[in-house]
Order: structure tokens, then sequence, then C-alpha cells
């Protein structure tokens, strides 16, 4: 099997990555979102703040983000449209993003600042798009690895309802304990998925304490939405 160097690319939607051949078929796409030294203690909307009724997650505030990233201005209803929120809920987003100093609003639109471009490279966050039909309930798996947050995992039950309250079919949580990768309580994936678990190792740089969440789906952006906002509890 030959393996091809990662092509580090600007955040965007998945849609837009680029097919890589000629991985197995456990990988058919490739994208990662910045490589991260260090764990930030984070959440991306103030809910006090903004109120507890609003209709969208933290998921929604970092797509806007990852849609601003190439630097180019969009419209406020292009950003709805794009990321699937009411445009009374992409205002929120957007003030919240520019009260932070993430983003410039003007009349012809909505532009990233330096801040927003440092802040989300800066998220210990990396995404891939696989294919584990095996181990997920899906046609179409998104794995989103964050950094050094084992601690906070338990039964790997919180996460899989997580991914379904944003809309994905579930999730599959694997945690790097010591040299192995486990799915919660003990499964142990090196053992009796090898190929998978060294499938995993190839995508990721992992470490012991690292945690990797597979959202699956029939759609790959329910996919993606559902890893996000599961890993987005725990960072």
């Amino acid at each position: 099997m030959r393996f091809e160097k990662r092509r580090h690319i600007t955040p965007d939607v998945l849609r837009h990555a680029i097919p890589v051949a000629p991985f197995s078929s456990f990988m058919r796409w490739q994208i990662v979102y910045g490589h991260v030294n260090h764990i930030l203690d984070v959440k991306l909307i103030d809910r006090p703040k903004y109120g507890p009724l609003f209709r969208f997650s933290d998921y929604h505030v970092y797509k806007t983000l990852s849609l601003l990233s190439d630097g180019r201005r969009k419209g406020r209803k292009q950003l709805a449209d794009r990321i699937g929120v009411g445009e009374g809920s992409m205002r929120t987003i957007v003030d919240y993003l520019r009260d932070e100093g993430y983003i410039d609003v003007k009349q012809t639109g909505v532009k990233i600042t330096k801040k927003g471009q440092e802040y989300i490279v800066r998220l210990p966050l990396q995404l891939y798009t696989l294919d584990v039909q095996e181990m997920t309930l899906g046609q179409q798996s998104v794995a989103v690895l964050v950094k050094g947050a084992s601690a906070k995992i338990g039964s790997g039950m919180e996460q899989r309802d997580n991914a379904i309250k944003a809309g994905a079919d579930g999730a599959t949580t694997i945690i790097v304990r010591g040299d192995r990768l486990v799915v919660p309580v003990d499964y142990d994936l090196d053992k009796d998925q090898p190929d998978i678990a060294g499938e995993i190792r190839r995508l990721f740089d992992l470490n012991d304490g690292d945690v990797v969440i597979i959202g699956t789906s029939s759609d790959v952006q329910r996919a993606e939405e559902g890893a996000l906002a599961a890993a987005f509890e725990i960072i």
C-alpha cells in the first residue's frame, strides 16, 4: 500500500476536499485542519450571553470561520445557506465573532481577521473523511482527532448521543491508551481490528491520551457535523 504525503489546506467544507489515490478504501478523501501542539480550553459561543434558545451550535460557529478562512468576503445569507442555519441565527453568529475580533463586518460582507485565522488554526482538531463501514452505522464517516482529551471520555455514549443530536446516525469514540487504540470501555482495536487500527495510526499523529471520534451518517456533512459536535463537548 502506497501512502501520499498529507496535503495541508485551508479549512473548508468537505465537498471541496480533493480525492486521494491510491489509498485503501479506508480513506477516500483527505483533509487536515492544522497541527496543534497544545490544548485550548474553548467553547466557541457564550450561551448565557446569547441566550438558551438559539438554533445553532459550536459546530456552526466553527464552520462559519472555516468558510471564511479563504480570506474572501461573504454575505450573511450566503454563509447561512452554506452552513444550514436561518438568517437570524447567522446574525447572532456574526455578532459573536465580530465581538471576539475574529471577523470584520461591512455592508459588502463578512471577512475573517488575522486573529480569526490564528484562532481556527490553533484549535486542537484534525479531520478526515474515511470509510470504516465495518465498525460504523452509516455509509459516510468523518473522523476527528482531539488532542489530549481522553480524561473526558467515559463510556463513549456521550459522544454518540451528541453526534445524534447534531443530526448524525451515531459516533464511535476511540482513545489512545499507552500504545493501544481502545474503544471504551475496553475493546482493543489493535487486537480485534488491526487493519482499521493501522489505518487510523497512519491518518493521525497519535499520542497517549488523544481521542478519535468517528461520526457516521448517510450524508458526509451530517457525519462531519456529528463528529465535530461530539468533539466540541470535550475541548
